[in-house]
């Protein structure tokens, strides 16, 4: 059975797309209103979302506008994701690809104006906001069980799967209802580094194309696992040498079901 918030989806879904099309079936009138939720300073996953959706042309864009709160600078030892204080600001896109801005603050006066809301970069968002509204985020972790921060580091340490989770926020940490999760390939070339980056691009990937899995995504089976803290450098130190154990093993699992699936095709064949 389909939860409310799916029946909520569908209806909305289907009613933004039936006014797109005249009688015979072709695409007119106003397309989907999708809102990416950002950061009022430059942000690179904000651009790297938000280009991809232009690439794409099938929404009505929006930038809502949440205030960033500066954090004491980390020293980090490893950089997984990318340095994202960089590029063109939301006022520099907005006024380059004719987008509206609105801030986070007045979502009670345009929450009904949009089909979705895309999470590319925001502090907490007010619990009402969350349910009352289609919030999608893509958590860089395979929830439940691995939430928080630093979800792809956490992985490696503790010999977890490491992959993307496209799911509705609310008011729970890394617990909202989930439509689309997408491990993230491992090679035996793979360095640290590459591996980091390759897990970043299927984020952008999943989030800027959510609406591909909305109905045909799919859901894995994990336990729930409590929410981390960034990793602290003591254990951030270890990460290299627990990287080459995890890579080597699950390449042999890849290998390993990649073979019982031929195994598999193989009898069926016979």
């Amino acid at each position: 059975m389909l939860s409310i918030r799916w029946h909520e989806i569908e209806t909305g879904w289907a009613m933004a797309a039936a006014s797109n099309k005249d009688g015979h079936g072709h695409l007119v009138g106003r397309r989907p209103r999708v809102a990416l939720i950002t950061y009022d300073v430059p942000h690179k996953k904000t651009q790297d979302v938000l280009f991809r959706l232009i690439w794409r042309d099938c929404f009505n864009l929006t930038l809502v506008i949440t205030p960033f709160k500066s954090r004491p600078s980390r020293d980090a030892l490893f950089q997984h994701r990318p340095s994202q204080l960089t590029g063109p600001a939301p006022s520099s896109l907005a006024s380059r690809f004719g987008l509206n801005t609105l801030p986070i603050e007045d979502w009670q006066s345009f929450r009904g104006d949009f089909e979705f809301f895309l999470v590319c970069g925001s502090g907490l968002i007010d619990h009402q906001f969350c349910q009352t509204a289609r919030i999608v985020n893509c958590h860089p972790g395979l929830i439940p069980q691995s939430r928080g921060l630093d979800a792809f580091k956490w992985a490696i340490h503790d010999d977890l799967p490491i992959g993307n989770t496209l799911h509705f926020i609310d008011h729970q940490v890394d617990l909202g209802e989930v439509f689309h999760q997408q491990i993230t390939d491992i090679f035996p070339e793979d360095s640290l580094a590459s591996f980091a980056e390759r897990h970043y691009m299927a984020e952008i990937h999943l989030l800027s194309h959510f609406d591909s899995y909305l109905q045909d995504g799919t859901i894995l089976n994990f336990v729930m696992g409590d929410p981390r803290k960034r990793m602290p450098r003591e254990t951030e130190a270890l990460l290299v040498h627990s990287f080459h154990v995890y890579k080597e093993k699950h390449t042999r699992d890849l290998k390993n079901r990649q073979a019982g699936r031929s195994t598999t095709s193989r009898t069926k064949a016979e």
